[in-house]
């Protein structure tokens, strides 16, 4: 699902990931109300909760997703947090799968039928780095993927997303495509 993106980096990116896997149905959903909650949230800062934090981000984006998995006979939705997002994160956390899990039990269709989608996380326990490590395994096209946060066409390499991203390229000791300045060339 993609919010507020004005150059649709991201959405670009999702596509392109989605066509090499072979992904049989893409959906792109605008919520372009996110960008007010955007410009409406000024918490203070946290060392707990990362600034990439916004409210109920993730309850939208995985109940969008429960809906269309509801109507797709779909028995699994791939939730794509990682450790690192879950220390920072509060919707990132193996509680709130588990959480999302219960509601779909009760409050879905499929769930009082007792069949309902479950949510996945088979990333959870990976730092980025062991994530980069199992991409780099899998082959995934790395030159296709996205971390920035920014509206931008090109990775700003300043935000939580681009940093991580620079991180994790470093840990593993791989030069990233998209040019991050890692320090490996």
């Amino acid at each position: 699902m993609i919010y507020t993106q004005a150059h649709d980096s991201e959405a670009e990116a999702s596509k392109k990931i989605a066509s090499v896997a072979r992904v049989k149905e893409h959906f792109t959903i605008y919520l372009p109300f996110f960008k007010d909650v955007e410009k409406r949230y000024r918490p203070t800062p946290s060392a707990e909760i990362s600034s990439a934090y916004l409210p109920a981000r993730n309850l939208v984006f995985y109940g969008i997703a429960a809906s269309y998995a509801e109507t797709l006979n779909a028995t699994r939705i791939v939730f794509g947090s990682n450790a690192d997002d879950a220390k920072e994160l509060p919707d990132a956390r193996p509680e709130f799968i588990g959480l999302m899990n219960e509601l779909l039990r009760v409050g879905t269709r499929k769930g009082r039928e007792n069949s309902p989608p479950q949510f996945v996380n088979p990333l959870i326990n990976y730092s980025k780095g062991e994530v980069l490590r199992l991409a780099l395994k899998l082959n995934v096209p790395l030159e296709l993927t996205w971390s920035c946060y920014e509206d931008s066409q090109t990775p700003c390499g300043k935000c939580r997303g681009c940093l991580m991203r620079r991180k994790a390229f470093d840990e593993v000791g791989v030069h990233d495509p998209l040019n991050l300045n890692s320090t490996k060339a």
